[in-house]
């Protein structure tokens, strides 16, 4: 490989880099993610105790974002779900999971939590097979105890 070659090489990508810093900064195509990209100064507004109404009225003047009170409230509540499943997932990471390394069930269960950290549960339907034997296992329900049908003094009536 020549050195014209080489400065070529990191040029294109050094001007590449340029280029897609310079778009990253373009509005986005959708609606969803330009209220996405705003979600910072509406979610402030917000705890400010603004309204969806006010809000949506800036949108549309200072952004040209054109949105209803209904289809704010329901971009609203997709982002904050996205937020807390975010959320949620980065703390019941386990530790090995992040490195790379995957972690058993139980070491999951029996690890002790650090200091002010949620303790961490195995899931109620971890074992699928002893849900279904408890299941089988209850007695099941007969409909003429229920109403006190039949021979309550187990003789025949007949």
């Amino acid at each position: 490989m020549t050195v014209d070659n080489l400065e070529d090489g990191r040029n294109w990508a050094s001007e590449s880099r340029l280029r897609l810093a310079r778009r990253r900064g373009t509005k986005p195509d959708t609606k969803a993610a330009q209220i996405r990209a705003l979600w910072p100064e509406i979610d402030a507004a917000l705890e400010g105790g603004q309204s969806l109404k006010s809000i949506c009225h800036w949108l549309e003047e200072d952004a040209g974002i054109i949105v209803g009170a209904t289809s704010l409230t329901s971009y609203i509540s997709r982002i904050r779900k996205r937020e807390s499943t975010a959320q949620h997932t980065h703390e019941s990471q386990p530790r090995g999971e992040a490195c790379g390394r995957s972690v058993a069930p139980h070491e999951q269960a029996v690890r002790m939590p650090a200091e002010g950290a949620q303790q961490l549960k195995p899931t109620p339907n971890a074992d699928p097979i002893a849900q279904a034997m408890r299941a089988l296992t209850k007695p099941r329900l007969d409909i003429r105890q229920l109403h006190g049908d039949g021979d309550p003094a187990g003789k025949s009536l007949i």
